[in-house]
């Protein structure tokens, strides 16, 4: 594929999935503040204790299988056919274990709520199942337009109906019936809007090819998805539902940009990594790119919002919520690495080597394990410390390999994001600075809303930085009404 048409290809993804995050995640903060003002922590807490099982469930049912689908080249009907039916059957099976271990989970952490809880939040296990290959597809085609499409309908409706939930007293259940109905919206969009159909057909050679190549990363992804919820695990076991309440919404409001970018970067980046694997000279030109690219708006977005993180929960959610502000913060300086992450990621499946990232994975988590262990018996202080020095530290340990996969060495990549890293910095502590001298009001959001990115802009203005200026002529370039229009019409 020509350099123009891999680019036209990159700036259209970035921008479609750019579109799809900003807009749902957006819409996701807005629909969280309401039900942040009308639930209390506690149930915010109790949700927040089965996050772990259903996310490595969830994992489960892809097994990486849909990462080989992508990277391969010239899938087939069978190929599409036989993982759906394998994700099906993985799908049930993880519900039906959860149905039999609820009251397990209930006993472990002596809450019998968990019950019913768990049982009915399990059920989007099966709606992933059913949907991963359409996702799968679109993914491969560059084609977010449609994603954009599902993500927001999904979003729009369960919100409303939470909101709904809430307003007429069901508790935790707005948010259980939420997380359902959102993945169930989602498959009914992407059902309607993609002509690909199953066939009863499996096929145990294209089976075992994707997942020799998807096991390293089911194994990674397994890893990851334990280590990633375990927190709230040790949390909700160690100290109480409030806690783990004022920590899970920190952690689901500095993780939903953190997300948003991660995945913009992985839907962008890996898609085109794979169409380069055999010329690691343009693959690493293209990962320098995206770098610099997603480290500043990473970096701008996360440090922005930890500076105001004060009067965003006292006046937007609550005094109730305030004590999630320090959480919130460290979390915001520990997620603004993930993008960068990603890239070294997409790097080592691209070329064929998730044994490497596998490698990288074990670590990581081997430096993150005794952190975790210090949090659980010390404080819940240092388990976020840990989290902190788990994100920085991985992505030391990960970025060394890009170096002999492509030759995107640390010290070239270091290079390519910290000057970006100082852009956010130096105005996120200017910025914060001022709610040391004003109380928590409207006030005080105001100005910060209004210094911290003219700071931003002038400093990027007065340097020139390419990275600002890149953006912003894509934003031109695409934010017109008719092009606006186009996202909710077929060309």
């Amino acid at each position: 594929m020509a350099d123009s048409e891999l680019k036209r290809r990159t700036i259209r993804g970035f921008f479609w999935s750019s579109i799809e995050s900003v807009l749902s995640q957006g819409l996701g903060v807005i629909f969280g503040i309401f039900l942040a003002r009308m639930l209390s922590p506690d149930e915010f807490g109790l949700l927040g204790m089965i996050t772990i099982f259903i996310s490595i469930s969830q994992v489960f049912v892809d097994s990486g299988l849909s990462q080989s689908l992508i990277r391969k080249q010239d899938c087939s009907a069978t190929d599409y056919s036989t993982v759906f039916w394998v994700n099906m059957v993985i799908g049930l099976a993880c519900y039906l274990i959860i149905w039999f271990a609820s009251p397990y989970i209930a006993a472990f952490y002596d809450n019998e709520q968990l019950v019913p809880i768990t049982r009915i939040t399990s059920l989007s296990i099966i709606i992933v199942s059913f949907t991963l290959i359409q996702q799968t597809i679109l993914t491969k085609d560059v084609d977010f337009k449609t994603l954009t499409k599902s993500s927001l309908a999904g979003t729009v409706v369960s919100g409303i109906a939470a909101l709904a939930l809430a307003y007429y007293g069901y508790g935790v259940w707005s948010l259980v019936w939420r997380s359902i109905i959102n993945q169930a919206v989602r498959s009914a969009v992407l059902w309607a809007n993609n002509r690909w159909k199953p066939v009863f057909s499996w096929n145990r050679k294209v089976f075992m090819e994707h997942f020799s190549f998807g096991s390293n990363i089911l194994i990674i992804s397994i890893i990851s998805a334990i280590y990633r919820n375990i927190s709230n695990l040790i949390i909700g076991k160690s100290y109480s539902e409030k806690i783990l309440g004022y920590y899970t919404n920190a952690d689901q409001y500095s993780t939903m940009p953190s997300s948003t970018f991660t995945s913009i970067t992985s839907k962008v980046s890996y898609p085109v990594f794979s169409e380069l694997q055999n010329d690691t000279e343009r693959l690493r030109q293209h990962a320098s790119k995206i770098t610099v690219s997603m480290a500043y708006i990473s970096f701008t977005v996360m440090f922005g919002l930890a500076a105001m993180a004060k009067p965003l929960f006292g006046v937007i959610l609550g005094e109730k919520w305030l004590p999630s502000v320090i959480m919130f913060q460290a979390l915001c300086f520990a997620y603004s690495i993930s993008p960068i992450h990603v890239v070294n990621q997409n790097i080592m499946k691209a070329k064929g080597r998730p044994d490497l990232f596998l490698k990288t994975e074990i670590i990581k988590y081997g430096i993150f394990t005794p952190l975790l262990i210090a949090g659980a018996i010390l404080g819940i202080e240092v388990l976020i410390a840990g989290i902190i020095i788990f994100y920085w530290a991985g992505y030391l340990v990960i970025a060394a390999y890009s170096k002999k996969l492509v030759g995107y060495s640390l010290k070239n990549q270091l290079y390519d994001f910290l000057p970006m890293m100082l852009v956010a910095l130096v105005p996120a502590l200017i910025t914060w600075s001022l709610g040391l001298i004003m109380k928590v009001s409207l006030l005080l959001l105001g100005l910060q809303v209004i210094l911290f990115p003219s700071l931003v802009i002038l400093i990027s203005v007065l340097f020139r930085l390419p990275a600002f200026y890149e953006i912003k002529a894509i934003l031109a370039n695409k934010l017109t009404v008719s092009n606006f229009m186009k996202t909710f019409n077929p060309e």
